[in-house]
């Protein structure tokens, strides 16, 4: 991974749907053309569509597409963009530069439930089967979004669904959505497939980089400062701990 500062951060415009987009059984959201996203070298894309990414089978629990030292999250969200210097998505997505994808992690945090997601959630029950959708009112991709929106990784790859076409710049927020655990449960276990069965797995797992190069615009920190961080955390619990019963041992 190369750590490239210089790079600006990106610039989201008109994440509010003024009137309404709709989510289809596929799990994805038809987004209107006035959200737009502007990268660090001024192209600027147009949104198409939103979808997630989830496990959710008990051998598969993280659904995230990339990981980020081999450590994968629980959800990953997409949201598909075409350069707007092609008329339409049907005509960007076969050029060479047409498509970016912003992507953004989910993580389960045990306290209340994000309420951004509560009325987008609450759908769900109306696209349980295939060919239904519904209608989401009052839409803001932003408050969906990490709150930092300033640090990303970035590299040129391909989709993660078929056709898989090597035509996308994506970008990778470092920053995580958090979700609690009933918010993912209700997202992994609501929607059947065409069998009725649960759809679960809705992911493919992470490929090699072939070569590739991914930058980051902010000073990126090995796993190994992590690994210091919980084992001093484990220390201190420790140390704790024998102050506990110490402190025990002098009452009596």
């Amino acid at each position: 991974m190369r750590a490239l500062v210089p790079l600006l951060p990106l610039f989201l415009l008109g994440t509010q749907a003024q009137h309404g987009a709709e989510w289809t059984y596929s799990v994805q959201i038809s987004l209107p053309p006035t959200m737009q996203v502007t990268a660090a070298d001024g192209t600027r894309y147009i949104a198409e569509q939103m979808h997630f990414h989830w496990g959710g089978a008990s051998s598969e629990i993280s659904g995230s597409e990339h990981t980020v030292d081999g450590i994968r999250h629980v959800i990953e969200i997409h949201i598909v963009h075409y350069n707007s210097k092609y008329e339409s998505y049907d005509v960007a997505k076969d050029s060479p530069d047409g498509l970016a994808v912003l992507a953004a992690f989910a993580e389960v945090k045990d306290y209340a439930e994000n309420t951004y997601y509560s009325s987008f959630i609450s759908h769900l029950a109306n696209i349980q089967y295939a060919g239904q959708s519904t209608t989401l009112t009052g839409l803001d991709l932003k408050d969906m979004l990490p709150a930092n929106l300033q640090h990303y990784y970035s590299y040129q790859g391909s989709l993660t669904t078929p056709p898989c076409t090597e035509n996308v710049h994506w970008f990778v927020l470092a920053d995580s959505v958090k979700l609690s655990k009933t918010q993912v449960l209700k997202l992994e276990n609501s929607l059947l497939d065409h069998e009725n069965k649960t759809i679960n797995n809705d992911y493919r797992r992470t490929q090699p980089l072939n070569h590739r190069v991914v930058e980051a615009n902010f000073m990126y920190l090995p796993s190994s400062e992590y690994v210091l961080a919980s084992e001093l955390q484990s220390s201190l619990s420790k140390i704790n701990e024998n102050l506990f019963y110490l402190r025990r041992l002098l009452k009596r």
